[in-house]
């Protein structure tokens, strides 16, 4: 079971809207271990996404289709 980047939001609070996204489909998914900073609020920092490698495409196909219909 190999976890994968598929995608990398431009800040903490719209990684965490993009995981449950792709969560409320059924797909695994986590931010990057690293790339928030709890201890210092909402990270304003980039945030990188992750799933299981057979799912990374279908997850991304998630992000796309929600972009498109904003």
């Amino acid at each position: 079971m190999k976890w994968v980047v598929f995608a990398t939001a431009p800040d903490q609070i719209m990684a965490e809207i993009w995981v449950q996204l792709v969560r409320a489909e059924g797909i695994r998914c986590r931010l990057q271990p690293g790339d928030t900073a709890n201890y210092l609020g909402v990270s304003a920092h980039p945030v990188r996404l992750m799933t299981l490698e057979q799912d990374a495409e279908r997850a991304a196909q998630v992000l796309q289709r929600d972009d498109e219909t904003h």
